[in-house]
């Protein structure tokens, strides 16, 4: 059920520019209205296995028009030690299987992800120490301990991790954790 209404949030999200398309811009996607581009419809389901939305757009103008359609998805953000996050796979960049066709055929879909910690974008600089941008996963909190002690403390001033203490059956340790928010 939390992954319904996750979903159904970024839907609404997406829902609220049909009519537009988007640009990728310095900042990250942009929303911008298109004028020779009609919504016609949109059909919606849900159910506890999948989200499909079908949308038939209409070009109004004599020529033809390529533009890029975005799809929000839910952010993902690691707030605290205890913070329980459900993910249907593990796979970093597409973490809720989406695909796209058009007419009926697969298309390409292109993912663009962004961290933000402290409300400032962090992503130029976890992508130079090579730590996964999936806050949720496994694999990037293992990073995040593999880094130098220099890397750690500016990981640390960012806002981007803290250092969690826990016994694991081998007597306490020290972890250093995600903590930040992935846009995709």
């Amino acid at each position: 059920a939390g992954l319904i209404v996750a979903v159904w949030g970024a839907l609404t999200t997406a829902v609220a520019a049909n009519d537009s398309s988007a640009e990728l811009a310095t900042g990250g996607l942009v929303f911008v209205r298109n004028d020779d581009i009609e919504m016609r419809a949109e059909d919606l389901f849900i159910s506890a296995e999948e989200v499909r939305v079908h949308y038939r757009f209409f070009n109004k103008s004599p020529r033809d028009v390529a533009l890029r359609v975005a799809f929000p998805m839910p952010d993902i953000t690691v707030a605290h030690q205890d913070e329980n996050i459900s993910i249907p796979t593990e796979a970093p960049d597409n973490f809720l299987q989406f695909s796209t066709t058009v007419n009926g055929r697969p298309v390409v879909a292109e993912i663009e992800q962004r961290v933000f910690a402290r409300g400032l974008e962090q992503t130029g600089f976890l992508k130079e120490l090579a730590i996964p941008l999936a806050p949720h996963l496994a694999a990037t909190n293992a990073a995040l301990d593999r880094l130098r002690p220099a890397e750690r403390t500016e990981v640390l001033r960012r806002g981007l991790g803290e250092i969690e203490e826990f016994d694991a059956g081998k007597g306490m340790e020290k972890h250093l954790a995600a903590r930040w928010t992935l846009k995709t």
